[in-house]
């Protein structure tokens, strides 16, 4: 009664008992046909071109300009991540990151754009950029150094070499004083 009509409409109807294992074959080679007629129908999928670009040789990642207020702007994908990464309360982290752009060239780029000893640098995008004064490395090359075998940086008297000095020359002075008066 329920299948002359549903034949009626166009469907195909199948007889499956589960549990008497009757009318499976049929139902599953049926919808094997409907799957390869929709599979047939269906237009044929076409590759993505995969398309490389490979980066330019003297592509550095990052660059530096100058800005109306005389501050050095570094941009960049490597150099703002590891910003981002870096625990400025930490010094070693501070000095991993410093020799890390000097590696990536931002020390060059910085000297070839200008900048002196204590210009400002931001590192960013200008809303949240990183801002320092920069020093740059000994490694940063003979543009940095004064007369030939001297660099600024290095002259700098350690305090604790002075306190040395002053000290030996207390005790000097204090045996000297002590010799003078000395009866023996």
């Amino acid at each position: 009664m329920i299948r002359p009509d549903l034949e009626a409409r166009g469907y195909q109807v199948f007889e499956v008992s589960a549990i008497a294992h009757k009318g499976l074959k049929e139902l599953s080679f049926a919808l094997a046909g409907i799957i390869a007629k929709a599979r047939a129908t269906k237009p044929k999928e076409e590759a993505t071109r995969i398309v490389i670009r490979p980066k330019a040789v003297d592509d550095a990642g990052f660059t530096v300009a100058v800005d109306d207020e005389g501050i050095y702007r570094v941009r960049g994908e490597k150099p703002e991540r590891w910003v981002r990464q870096t625990d400025f309360n930490n010094d070693e982290a501070v000095g991993y990151l410093a020799d890390r752009l000097n590696r990536l060239g931002v020390e060059d780029a910085l000297m070839k754009a200008g900048a002196r000893a204590g210009d400002g640098v931001a590192i960013g995008p200008e809303e949240n950029a990183v801002v320092f004064d920069w020093e740059p490395t000994v490694t940063a090359g003979a543009e940095m150094l004064g007369r030939r075998g001297e660099d600024h940086r290095l002259e700098e008297p350690r305090p604790a070499a002075q306190r040395r000095r002053d000290r030996d020359s207390e005790r000097d002075d204090a045996e000297k004083e002590y010799d003078e008066f000395d009866p023996f």
